[in-house]
């Protein structure tokens, strides 16, 4: 009962969009509810054919007629026979049916739609007039503008208004929002045997503690018995990982036999997994294969994310990656990353460095320690080239279901706005080889057009000042341009003309590029890009800063000189909590150890503060920092940062 009533309020929020003439939305949100209530696919499917029906009307034919091409509203290639055109007429009037007896808005249109594109198609005099008509319009270019209401009687709200870009429609591969591949076909119930493991959705709801696979046990029509997998954590990271109840997509599992329940089979029905058995019989391992397309967290910790709990990954965002070998316990995988490409929602292809011109992938080590970084495996179809305008051989198509949303829709959330960031340090530095203290070893593959470093400065060579990189030149030189602080208040601008040093803040790409070495580069900066040349910095949760001690916004040069730093960890970000309030925790030296450093308590408390909008010039400078797994056995604590020595503050 409670199912169905959710039914019904998601379905009145998806109408709702409808007449919004936001089709995009609307569809993806159908095919979800598709997944969800497999029994109601008539109800479902019926306003998913209104969709496709509407958006085919969008696109209008350039030329004295502006009509609606009718090729794109029955859904059929123009090389159709008569007999093609009456099925698919069927089809879709059959499919619209459930939308008849309900007086919905658009429903009235697309049925006069449906009609009047069939009336001209299946006859032969009017046909062969409308095609002279489309082909002189496929000739043109341009934009028309349309208006028609959805609900005779209608108001604004219900009036639908088109501006759209004459393309191509000569091939039904280009309708809008008409997938290519059809990833349903690979999930539906009769494909589903015993022995199988399937992944259950990464954005559903499952009963499979940290696991996302389930071996079948049993298979039916609507509900389908399985036994879900639990991960078997062989590190401390892996075991707090598991412990926060973090979900696991690679490595080994064991079934859990007292987690055997009967699941609809939408709940696991994501995908089929391969693997292979363990060392025992109920064991199985699942690790990232060569071809496959995965995600995988950004800004990935699996110390820190660990003391959290499951909520910390419910905004988290993605990276998605080709996997380029398998992968392997001894020697990890390499990977190249993803980017979506121009003008659709789920076709991408690799990301390459120095711009279109260089087929150079940027790529990523995966080591064998780092396989929970690996969120889940995203179904893709791989274009062979030719099935649709613009796609070429190479390409992929990825299943919408296991996307995040804001990848679909292309809203730019505070990470994902940093994809252009994506370099190997953010994940080849985090566990290193061993205890010595290491320093940045960079390589032209490190670096990519577009990213924001911090580079090494002043007296002191703290990395205080920033730099756009520009371009690739060596393999021992890259092209920069500097990044310039915008000062904002008297304090920021006394300071600015005392020529100190700003790291917080607002900052600007200004000036002639210039060559500089590899070793001047001290780490990957974390940013918000604004409008155009504008970036905005600021220090986020989980980094390492210094901070100046005793700071005073009227310091001058030599007070400065003169200054010393403590270390802090920032506990939150900026837009949390009180507006422009960063919450700090003080860091000190684990005693005998000169660069890791962890929190230093009073009487068992951490040591707190705050730092408000007014104060952040008082940081200084950030300082990469990482946590070892494993550093106990030497008597270092669990829970210490290892800091790169040359960036600690000399005093």
């Amino acid at each position: 009962m409670e199912s169905s009533v959710n039914l019904v309020k998601a379905l009145e929020e998806v109408e709702e969009i409808i007449v919004k003439n936001d089709y995009t939305t609307a569809r993806d949100e159908l095919i979800k509810l598709q997944q969800l209530h497999p029994a109601e696919m008539d109800q479902i499917g019926s306003l998913l054919k209104l969709c496709e029906v509407l958006s085919a009307a969008e696109f209008r034919l350039s030329g004295d007629s502006g009509g609606v091409d009718h090729y794109w509203v029955l859904q059929v290639p123009p090389s159709s026979t008569f007999s093609d055109i009456e099925n698919h007429y069927k089809n879709t009037l059959e499919a619209l049916h459930p939308l008849r007896t309900r007086n919905f808005a658009g429903a009235k249109l697309v049925l006069e739609l449906v009609e009047k594109a069939f009336v001209v198609l299946s006859e032969r005099e009017r046909r062969s007039e409308f095609d002279s008509e489309r082909s002189a319009a496929r000739r043109e270019s341009g934009y028309r503008t349309v208006s028609f209401d959805l609900m005779p009687g209608g108001g604004d709200n219900k009036k639908l208004v088109i501006s759209e870009p004459l393309l191509d429609s000569n091939s039904l591969d280009g309708i809008p929002f008409q997938d290519y591949y059809n990833f349903e076909n690979d999930r539906r119930p009769e494909k589903i045997e015993a022995g199988q493991i399937w992944a259950a959705h990464f954005k559903g709801n499952y009963s499979g503690r940290n696991s996302r696979y389930a071996l079948v046990c049993l298979s039916s029509d609507e509900v389908v018995l399985v036994t879900w997998l639990e991960p078997i954590p062989v590190t401390a990271s892996e075991r707090r990982w598991c412990d926060a109840g973090l979900p696991v997509s690679c490595g080994s599992f064991a079934l859990i036999m007292e987690m055997t329940c009967k699941v609809t089979w939408s709940t696991i029905s994501s995908h089929k997994c391969a693997w292979v058995r363990g060392v025992v019989e109920d064991q199985f391992e699942i690790y990232p294969r060569k071809g496959e397309i995965w995600a995988i967290y950004s800004d990935w910790n699996v110390d820190e994310w660990a003391y959290y709990s499951l909520d910390t990954l419910k905004d988290c965002e993605f990276e998605l990656v080709e996997i380029l070998s398998d992968f392997s316990k001894y020697t990890g995988a390499e990977c190249a990353y993803l980017a979506k490409v121009d003008g659709f929602k789920r076709v991408f292809e690799r990301k390459t460095s120095g711009g279109s011109a260089n087929t150079t992938p940027v790529t990523i080590h995966i080591r064998p320690g780092m396989f929970y970084m690996f969120s889940h495996k995203v179904p893709a179809y791989i274009f062979v080239g030719g099935e649709i305008d613009g796609v070429v051989e190479g390409m992929f198509e990825l299943d919408q279901l296991a996307l995040p949303d804001y990848m679909i829709n292309g809203i730019s959330t505070k990470k994902a706005s940093e994809f252009e960031n994506v370099s190997k340090i953010s994940c080849t530095t985090i566990i290193p080889t061993g205890l010595s203290f290491f320093e940045p070893h960079w390589s032209a593959n490190d670096f990519c057009r577009g990213q924001i470093w911090a580079v090494s400065c002043g007296k002191d060579l703290m990395p205080r000042q920033y730099t756009r990189l520009d371009d690739v030149v060596s393999e021992s030189e890259v092209r920069v341009t500097f990044l310039e602080p915008l000062p904002m208040g008297d304090t920021e601008i006394g300071w600015r003309k005392e020529n100190l040093p700003i790291t917080c803040g607002v900052f600007k790409a200004r000036g002639t590029s210039v060559k500089i070495g590899l070793s001047q580069f001290s780490y990957l900066v974390r940013f918000q890009q604004r409008r155009g040349e504008f970036y905005k910095i600021w220090p986020l949760k989980g980094e390492i800063w210094a901070v100046y001690k005793d700071w005073n916004g009227k310091w001058k040069q030599r007070d400065h000189d003169a200054s010393q730093c403590q270390v802090v960890q920032v506990l939150s970000d900026s837009t949390e909590g009180d507006a422009g309030v960063i919450k700090i925790a003080r860091l000190e030296e684990v005693k005998g150890c000169l660069t890791f450093f962890q929190r230093k308590q009073c009487y068992g408390f951490d040591l707190t503060g705050v730092v408000s909008k007014a104060e952040m010039l008082s940081f200084s400078h950030r300082i990469p920092a990482f946590r070892v797994p494993g550093i106990g056995r030497h008597g270092v604590p669990e829970s210490a940062w290892h800091l790169e020595p040359n960036t600690l503050p000399s005093k």
